[in-house]
């Protein structure tokens, strides 16, 4: 009896002092909300994390690089600037949020139809 006592002491000690093998995911350094709604239409969303690369977005590895090249600043893509693009009229508004290295990120634009919104945002809006 006190022999099996002393073992589970014995084991219960090594539990609590030992490391455990999994080691928690690090936190990405960028954690943003991308929206956007087409007038008349639905919305679409997904959360974009960067170093490390995840969450929802269906594209995240292109859009981090993207934002990136534009040092976080979503005002700053200019994906294909010389796109021909349809006089269509159909507003995308798209909103990003969150953060980007520490930095707030909060982002606001209506373009005048998906053609317009995808040439300038590329695979960051592209959900």
């Amino acid at each position: 009896m006190m022999r099996a006592a002393g073992t589970l002491m014995l084991c219960a000690a090594l539990l609590a002092t030992s490391s455990s093998p999994v080691l928690a995911a690090a936190a990405p350094k960028a954690r943003l909300k991308v929206v956007y709604g087409v007038k008349g239409g639905g919305a679409k969303s997904a959360y974009l994390n960067c170093a490390p690369t995840g969450g929802t977005h269906p594209n995240a590895r292109a859009a981090c690089r993207l934002l990136k090249q534009a040092g976080g600043d979503p005002a700053k893509l200019n994906v294909k600037p010389d796109a021909a693009c349809t006089r269509e009229f159909q507003p995308h508004a798209a909103v990003i949020v969150g953060t980007w290295y520490g930095k707030n990120v909060r982002w606001g634009k209506v373009y005048v139809n998906g053609c317009h919104m995808r040439a300038a945002t590329g695979a960051v809006l592209a959900l």
